[in-house]
């Protein structure tokens, strides 16, 4: 598997923004890239900032994305797993991923992305965004 993120480089880009489940809760706006492993795993790192409560929210994170591409189907849904640092207030935590979301395409190369990810630091958020394949 060496040279595999290096050979593909990154393959798609997403900016997004949606709400912060938690207590307290807010909203974030961040962005993404994917890099492709395999026909249906992607690595994707992202970064999003926001409130939360009357704090300001800081989350790096990597996440392992497995895509189901099912026979005709127009949208490609995912799992996702991985790990994320969140910074909010004083507060810094490291926590475990989880999450699900979908791609329903716009045109060609261009998809909406709604998911949803849930961290054990007891954060969670609900977003949509852009995507733009290169």
């Amino acid at each position: 598997m060496s040279g595999i993120l290096s050979a593909q480089g990154p393959g798609r880009y997403t900016f997004f923004g949606g709400a912060v489940l938690g207590s307290p809760s807010g909203f974030v706006g961040g962005a993404g890239v994917s890099f492709g492993l395999t026909h249906n795993l992607t690595f994707d790192p992202s970064v999003a900032i926001g409130r939360s409560g009357h704090s300001g929210l800081f989350t790096l994170d990597g996440s392992f994305h497995y895509e189901f591409h099912p026979d005709d189907a127009a949208f490609v849904p995912y799992v996702l797993a991985g790990v994320g640092l969140a910074q909010w207030g004083s507060d810094t935590s490291g926590s475990a991923l989880i999450g699900v979301g979908a791609r329903i395409p716009l045109h060609h190369d261009m998809w909406i992305v709604p998911e949803v990810r849930a961290g054990a630091h007891g954060l969670g958020r609900f977003t949509i965004g852009i995507s733009k394949s290169f």
